[in-house]
């Protein structure tokens, strides 16, 4: 999967401004909540994580150089070929996830 720097940018800014935690629930309430609702995990990210994970992420390309010349090589040489299937399959597959909820 692919993450854009558009996507990554999203998640940082929606954490940054609807922190998780910040509920207007009393720890008794909760407590309640989670021995009437049976299992309950509460996850917080740490917004230095997110941080160093943006600053990661952006150093990193979204072009594989050595893939595009192989790719480059091989339609040059005539040799590159479309399996069909897989692309037919793949295209299914990703219809069906898109319309899934539908």
């Amino acid at each position: 999967m692919k993450i854009s720097n558009d996507q990554l940018n999203y998640v940082v800014n929606r954490f940054k401004s609807d922190p998780i935690g910040k509920k207007d629930e009393s720890p008794q309430t909760g407590q309640k909540a989670a021995v009437q609702g049976g299992d309950k995990v509460d996850l917080s990210i740490n917004s230095g994580d997110i941080e160093q994970l943006k600053q990661t992420m952006q150093g990193m390309s979204d072009v594989r150089g050595e893939r595009v010349a192989a790719l480059k090589q091989s339609i040059a040489d005539g040799t590159y070929s479309v399996d069909s299937k897989k692309v037919a399959d793949k295209m299914l597959e990703n219809w069906k996830a898109l319309n899934e909820d539908k």
